[in-house]
């Protein structure tokens, strides 16, 4: 695939399904996200929050979309997360970016996905 130098509802799409099939191929990680969605990302429930998180991106780098969640509650609640957690899914999440977007745009990704990290790990005291 040739990188991408804009950010589209479509390829956020393939950068979601590029993420989420290195997380659950993860051992160390994969079990957060099949407990609550399956194994299997064409199901209901991933596709779902694949568009949820579509939605946020464009919010987020964009200011555009529908998304209107609370990002860090959602994952709070999420029994025995660690930073360790959270170094794994940066990991993840950089080199699925690396895979769908020109430096630029992985490097913006990148940057907010490493605030969240942060944001996550200060709330749950970790």
């Amino acid at each position: 695939m040739e990188l991408q130098n804009t950010i589209t509802r479509e390829n956020l799409r393939i950068l979601m399904n590029s993420f989420y099939t290195k997380t659950i191929a993860n051992e160390d990680i994969r079990h957060f996200f099949i407990h609550e969605l399956g194994e299997d990302i064409a199901n209901e429930d991933w596709v779902e929050h694949i568009e949820t998180l579509v939605d946020f991106w464009l919010a987020s780098l964009l200011g555009e979309g529908p998304y209107e969640g609370n990002f860090v509650g959602m994952h709070i609640k999420i029994p025995h997360i660690s930073r360790a957690s959270f170094a794994t899914w940066m990991e993840l999440f950089s080199s699925s970016t690396d895979e769908v977007y020109v430096a630029e745009l992985a490097g913006e990704f990148k940057k907010q996905g490493m605030l969240l990290s942060e944001k996550f790990i200060n709330e749950l005291n970790l």
